[in-house]
Parts: C-alpha cells; structure tokens; sequence
C-alpha cells in the first residue's frame, strides 16, 4: 500500500521535530551544525519522493517513510561487541588488509586496523577532521544542501553520525585494498554515515565498502568519489544485511581526463535495497566500467538506478548488470546513458540480464539512452528469462541431479560477472558464490 500525500508530510514534519530535539548531536563537532541545519532545510523543501515519481514508481517507501521520525528520534545506542565481532567474521578479505569499522554510525578504533600512510593513503574521521580540512568537508557536506539534491542524501547529512575520508596521494601506487566495514544491529535502529574518497593524480587503489546487519535497522549512506587526471580506482561495495534491514545507498563519482574507475556492486541482503550510482565524466579519455549482481529472494526487494553522464568527448564507458530473482522476490534495474552535447566521440554500452527462478519472481528493467551529440558509438539493452532447459536436459544426461544442475547454471550466470572484476583476489568471488548457494532454491 502506498503512503498518502498527507501522511508524507506528516512524516516529513516529525523528522523535522526530531531533528530540533537533536538526539546524539554533541557527537559531532559544531562546525558541522552549519552543514547539518542547511540540509535539514533542503529535505524539508523537497520532502520524500511522492509515489509517482518516475524514478521510485517500482518501489515503496511507505515503510520506510512511516517509521522514519520514529527511528531518527531514538539516540544512537553503542552496538553489541559480540554482535559486531561475528558479523567483522563474516567479512570476506585477505590477512592484514587495513580495516576501517563503523558500528551503529561510531567508529570503532578498537576494531579498525588503519593504513600505513607510507603508502600513500590516508585515513580520517569527520569526526576528528583537522582545522585544515574543515572548509574541505564542510563543502562537501553543502552539496546535499542544494536544489536538486537527492532527499535521502539531504536527510543523511542532517543526521549524520559520522564519516570516513579517504585520500589517496598524487603518484601513490597502494598495493593493500582498504575494507570499510558499516556494521549495526537492532539496537542501531538507524545509521546515517557517508564516505568520500579522493584519488589523486596519477595514483591507483583499491576500495571494499562492506555493508551488514544483524535485526532491525535503517541504513542510510551517501558515497562520493573523485578521481583526478589519470587516477586508477577500484571500488566495490558490497550489501549482505539482515532481512530486516532497510537499506538506501547513493554514490557519486567524477572522473577527471584519462581517470579510470572500476566499480562493483553485489546486492545480496536486506529487506528493501537502493542503489543510487552516477557518474560524472568531467574529461577526455575518461573510463567507467560498472558491475553488478543483485539477488533478489523470500520476499527481498532490490533497486539499482545507475546514470552515467558524459560530458566530455572521447570519453569510454562500460556497464553490465545481472540479477537474480526467486520466490516473491523483485528486482528493478534503471540505467540511463546521457550524451551530452560536445561529447563527441563517446564510447558507451550498457547492458542488463536477469535470470527468474520462480512464476511469482518479478524484475522491471528499464535501459536509457539519450544522445545529444554526433560520432558516437553507443548500444544499449536488456533481457530476462528463465534457466536454459537444454542446458539442464544436456547436464542431467550425464548423471548431474536436477537440483545441482540448476545451481550449476545459476552460479555460471552469476559468475559472468565475478570473472570480468576481480577486486579483491579469490575471496569475494569464494564469499557470492557461498551466499547464493546457501539460497538457491532446492
């Protein structure tokens, strides 16, 4: 059932309320009650999607935005050690890999394991930013303030709770792959954190934000990332979180002349998922390429909207996303492709394909593509069925049981995509493949 108009402001007016009762804010230095009060004002201005907004027509809100003031108004508990240290267990990454933990929207330096800033990277909390980064972060905060800003992100900065920083050195080559880990439980009811991570120029690294849960909560993350001429990023974010976890998520990239950035996405948990990514290439000889795998299964519901604007010419840009859809599980996918004028010479593919285990699946599939421009080449498209039967007529011939033959197939389609992008050696691929096993339908 959808939210009614009136009952979306009326939430709206209650955050509005909890915001001013303030719970938690003295965690937060008070530079940032600047940052905070303008972006409260832009959420308010905007308010939630209404129900038919184009871009959230497939996915309710009502929920969310129903238990939204009295999640924000409770003030944030400290996780459970015991809870945290099993679901830090879970996370798939190699021995000594430095590792940055927020449970329940604190950092936990007890827990993190921060990199060697020898190498090149450095690490900081919003929290402790230094007097010289402030303006730097409080700018970065005022973007959500502006028109047109996404409301979840606005909402995000007006409760924040904390961020990590991440900034790569100019000409720095860092071998380790730095883990960001965003860690609740019940006791969480909502975490408002963001991450910005700069790479300088000339410089490569490697990026994993893990997200999990464990009980009820809302999680609520807001991602930018820059990456200055001729930059190297790997970014992976990966969502494994209870089923009774909200989760909306948005990144924002830009990519400088000649940058290049590898990004995947591996949706497998929460009851409700949203995935916000765009990106932004600002120079020539620019490159995208994004991934992603989501697993819709019970009663899941998993969004990806992507956009990808080229602004500049000569620029490249590759996109492929699969899913996976079982029970009563839904999945949508919304990629759009903008070429803008004077962005001649793009180069841009997207493409979508998705796999239904069940008559009760669903999955709404939308590929965009507009061009504004002339001497491009750009396709896009998008497909959805079932498991291949003589494909399972071909394995059951040679004595492989129905069941494992299906999950064979299954695990091949999903696998298409862990081969093309391997951010994090064996063990991210070794920890999908587990998930969908332990799901798969019998």
């Amino acid at each position: 059932m959808r939210l009614s108009t009136e009952a979306s402001q009326a939430a709206v007016a209650a955050i509005e309320e909890a915001f001013r009762s303030n719970p938690g804010a003295g965690a937060l230095p008070g530079w940032l009650d600047g940052p905070r009060d303008d972006a409260l004002a832009a959420f308010v201005r905007v308010g939630f999607p209404p129900p038919r907004a184009e871009e959230w027509k497939y996915t309710n809100l009502a929920e969310i935005i129903g238990s939204s003031a009295a999640r924000l108004n409770r003030a944030p508990a400290a996780a459970d050690p015991a809870v945290i240290s099993e679901l830090l267990h879970r996370i798939p990454r190699r021995t000594g890999d430095p590792t940055i933990v927020i449970a329940n929207g604190r950092f936990e330096p007890e827990l993190s394991n921060l990199p060697d800033t020898s190498q090149g990277i450095r690490v900081s909390t919003l929290s402790q930013a230094s007097a010289a980064d402030r303006d730097r972060y409080a700018a970065w905060l005022n973007e959500d303030s502006r028109d047109g800003a996404s409301p979840f992100a606005s909402l995000n900065a007006a409760f924040l709770q904390d961020g990590i920083i991440v900034d790569v050195r100019s000409d720095a080559q860092v071998a380790a792959t730095l883990h960001i880990v965003f860690a609740s439980d019940s006791a969480a009811a909502h975490t408002q954190t963001r991450v910005l991570i700069a790479a300088g120029a000339r410089s490569s690294a490697g990026v994993v934000e893990h997200h999990v849960s464990e009980g009820d909560a809302w999680t609520n993350t807001t991602t930018t990332i820059d990456c200055a001429e001729s930059a190297r990023l790997t970014y992976v974010k990966l969502q494994d979180e209870s089923e009774a976890t909200d989760h909306i998520a948005a990144q924002e990239v830009r990519l400088a002349a000649n940058s290049v950035f590898r990004a995947a996405h591996f949706d497998l948990g929460a009851r409700l998922a949203r995935n916000d990514l765009r990106v932004r290439l600002l120079g020539p000889g620019a490159n995208a390429q994004m991934f992603g795998l989501f697993l819709a299964d019970g009663r899941r519901h998993v969004d990806n909207q992507t956009r990808i604007d080229h602004e500049a010419g000569d620029a490249t840009s590759f996109e492929h996303y699969r899913g996976i859809m079982n029970d009563h599980g839904r999945g949508v996918f919304n990629g759009k492709i903008i070429v803008h004028d004077g962005a001649d010479g793009t180069d841009a593919q997207l493409n979508n394909r998705n796999l239904l285990l069940s008559r009760t699946a669903e999955i709404d599939t939308k590929p965009e593509l507009e061009i504004y421009t002339d001497d491009v080449k750009c396709a896009h498209g998008a497909t959805t069925g079932q498991l291949d039967d003589i494909a399972l007529f071909y394995l059951r011939a040679r004595g492989i049981p129905a069941r494992v033959a299906k999950h064979m197939l299954v695990i091949a389609f999903a696998r298409e995509i862990l081969e093309q992008f391997d951010p994090a050696a064996s063990e991210l691929a070794d920890y999908v493949n587990a998930t969908l096993e332990r799901r798969l339908p019998e």
